[in-house]
This record gives structure tokens, C-alpha cells and sequence, in this order.
């Protein structure tokens, strides 16, 4: 076994259920708002059969004949949607203003096209809690983190990402003897590359892979799938994530220490990987010309535990090129509950002797608990 403890707290992502750029899977997405009264009672007007517009390329494209649905084309191009009105304020022969689309960039599929930026600015506090024996284990972390994307084609585009956390893990025994570790660090970066595969009327599906490297020395090769159905103003969509941990030690866990002596909780073995993975299914809906809704639920299998999680987010969005979206996560289940794992105890100084001289005892896991609350920044450029 290693003696290099501190390079499993590389593997926190496992227990707290892995950030791992949810925002950078994204695709391109716009929207005209619904103009239905609230009776409901409308009809739609198109001026013709259908609109032309240019492309900026010189080229004529003409206008999807639905209202309320969703194209793949950039807002910077001028172009004018079928609108909705009531009939009973309806006169034939009326000139109506159309409504424009308008780009949402907090869309879950967003992705810039070809030679735009796009930028997400997300600041987030996280708290995970979980007992075992007489001790409470929390860690508490605050977190800012840049994920900056540009667009090589209309289809594809290429990512760059950092984070910075600070992070404190705490343990307290029923004496309130407390080990603190504190750390703050530029903990993630990485690379990635996005492909928007379908983007229709009513479909959009996204396939992205990404590299990011943790410190102490842990890579992650993470893929990432997501489906979505459009219905008028909302999508529907279904997602699939996996990850392929790099480690580089052969045990990971928690680890802690009093006046004398240490203690690691351990949470698994891997010689060389991790293989971790997530399902999920969620809605995206525009609620009003400026204002958006994100609910998401996910199941994740974390290796040594498997996790039940619900998103939600609102986003504001005022223009075409910038947002702000709030959102809150929280566990709702966590199969570490019950759970029993190995706690390895021994004598300060960590020394190989006292290592291989440790005991083990069994303890159980109770009361695990995750959440986070974050604000995003995002722009368009």
C-alpha cells in the first residue's frame, strides 16, 4: 500500500458525486417565446409560405414553419418567426410584428458556432456530511471555475477548463477533538472537444469527451452523451456520462489524525483505474422572454457508493450575449448509508513500520448528505 495518503483526496469527486463539466457538454439551441394568450385560443400567421434570410455567407436558408420550436442558427442572423395571436384580436389583413428568436446560452445544450467564444464563470459552495463510530466527517468547499469554449465548425468545438477550491475536511470525535485539513489549490484543468450530431426541429443530440487532470497526480477521461426532444418551448432530454480515473495509488479513503495517531477510512482498491458513471434525465423550458427553467435529476455509481441527485436552475438571461443562472443541487439518496468500510488505525509518525504495523476495525456509514448552491456567469461573444 502507498503511503502517499493525501493522493486519494484526489478521489473526493467519487463521494461528492464528481462536478465533472456538466457545463461543458452543451450544444447550440434557440428559441422563439410562446405568444399564446392565456386562454390559449390562437392561431399563427406567416406572412408567406415561408421567410428567407441570409447567412451571412451569401446563401439563402428559409425559415422552419413551426412557432415556438427551436433551429440551429446564430441570433446575429436577421431573420422573422411566424407569430401566434388570439382570434378574437385577430383582423385579417393586419400587419403583425413577428418575434424573434432569441440564443439562450443557459441552454443545457449549448455550444458556440464556428468562430464564436462561449464562457462559463461558475461559483459554487459544496457540503458533504456523512457519521461513522463516534466521528463526523464534513467537507466544506467553495469553488470557482472557467470553462471556456470556442467554436471550430457550426458542429464542433473545443473546450478549456479550470478550477480553483478552497477546501477544508473536518473531523470531530464525541471528545470534539477536531483534525482539520485545509487546502486551497488550482485543483482541475483539462481539455475537451464537443460535437453537436443532431440538431432538427424536434431532435438534438451532443457527444462530447474531455481530459482533465486533479492534483496529486489523478487523470480523468470523462464521455459524455445527452439527448433532447423539443416541445415548443421546452426540451426534453436524457443524458450518459462516464469516467475513467487514472489512479495513482492503490488505495483511497479519507484520511485523518489526532495527537498520536492516524487513521484512514478506506473506500476502495484500484491498481491502475476507476470506472464511475452517471444517468440522468431532465427538462429545459424558457418561462418567460427573459427567464429560463433547468430541472435535472441524475444516478450516479461512484465505484465504493451510488448516489440519487435533483438539480434545479433558473436563469435570466436580458440580451443575447450574456446570463446569470442560479442554481441548488442536493443528494436524495446515497447507497453509503449502512455501508461498511475498513478504517486502518496506527501510530504517529507515519512510518512504513507503523503502517504495516496498523489495525483495521469495521464501521458503518450513517447519515450521508450532499449539497451545493452555485452562480453562473455566462457569455457569448
Amino acid at each position: 500500500m502507498k503511503k502517499n495518503l493525501f493522493g486519494l483526496c484526489a478521489v473526493l469527486g467519487c463521494v461528492v458525486a464528481l462536478d465533472a463539466s456538466a457545463a461543458a457538454s452543451r450544444s447550440s439551441m434557440y428559441s422563439s417565446i410562446d405568444m399564446r394568450n392565456a386562454d390559449g385560443d390562437t392561431i399563427r400567421i406567416n406572412r408567406s409560405s415561408y421567410d428567407s434570410y441570409s447567412d451571412g455567407a451569401g446563401h439563402m436558408r428559409h425559415s422552419a414553419s413551426r412557432s415556438g420550436m427551436y433551429d440551429n442558427m446564430n441570433s446575429g442572423y436577421t431573420r422573422s418567426e411566424p407569430m401566434m395571436v388570439s382570434k378574437k384580436t385577430y383582423v385579417p389583413g393586419k400587419t403583425y410584428k413577428s418575434a424573434m428568436r432569441k440564443y439562450f446560452i443557459a441552454n443545457p445544450f449549448y455550444q458556440p458556432l464556428q468562430g464564436q467564444f462561449g464562457s462559463v464563470t461558475t461559483v459554487e459552495y459544496m457540503q458533504g456530511k456523512y457519521k461513522f463510530a463516534d466521528v463526523n466527517r464534513k467537507l466544506s468547499e467553495w469553488s470557482v471555475k472557467e470553462d471556456l469554449s470556442f467554436g471550430l465548425t457550426d458542429r464542433i468545438a473545443i473546450q478549456g477548463m479550470a478550477k480553483y477550491n478552497w477546501d477544508k475536511l473536518t473531523w470531530t470525535n464525541s471528545t470534539g477533538y477536531q483534525d482539520k485539513y485545509k487546502n486551497d489549490d488550482l485543483n482541475l484543468y483539462g481539455l475537451g472537444i464537443q460535437g453537436r450530431i443532431v440538431d432538427t426541429d424536434e431532435w438534438i443530440s451532443t457527444l462530447s469527451a474531455y481530459y482533465e487532470h486533479q492534483k496529486h497526480g489523478v487523470d480523468y477521461f470523462i464521455g459524455d452523451l445527452k439527448v433532447g426532444y423539443k416541445v415548443a418551448t421546452s426540451t426534453i432530454y436524457g443524458l450518459g456520462r462516464a469516467w475513467i480515473v487514472d489512479m495513482e495509488g492503490d488505495i483511497y479513503g479519507d484520511y485523518m489524525e489526532d495527537a498520536t495517531t492516524w487513521g484512514m477510512l478506506k473506500y476502495g482498491n484500484a491498481d491502475k483505474t476507476l470506472f464511475m458513471g452517471e444517468l440522468g434525465a431532465g427538462v429545459w423550458t424558457v418561462l418567460a422572454e427573459d427567464w429560463t427553467l433547468n430541472v435535472e435529476g441524475m444516478y450516479g455509481f461512484y465505484d465504493w457508493h451510488n448516489q440519487a441527485s435533483i438539480k434545479g436552475a433558473f436563469g435570466w438571461q436580458p440580451n443575447d450575449w450574456f446570463a446569470l443562472n442560479l442554481y441548488a443541487k442536493t443528494s436524495i439518496y446515497d447507497s453509503a448509508k449502512g455501508k461498511n468500510l475498513d478504517l486502518y488505525e496506527g501510530n504517529l509518525p507515519l512510518t512504513q513500520a507503523n503502517w504495516d504495523a496498523a489495525s483495521t476495525a469495521v464501521v458503518e456509514i450513517a447519515n450521508p448528505r450532499e449539497w451545493s448552491v452555485g452562480l453562473q456567469a455566462m457569455f457569448q461573444f
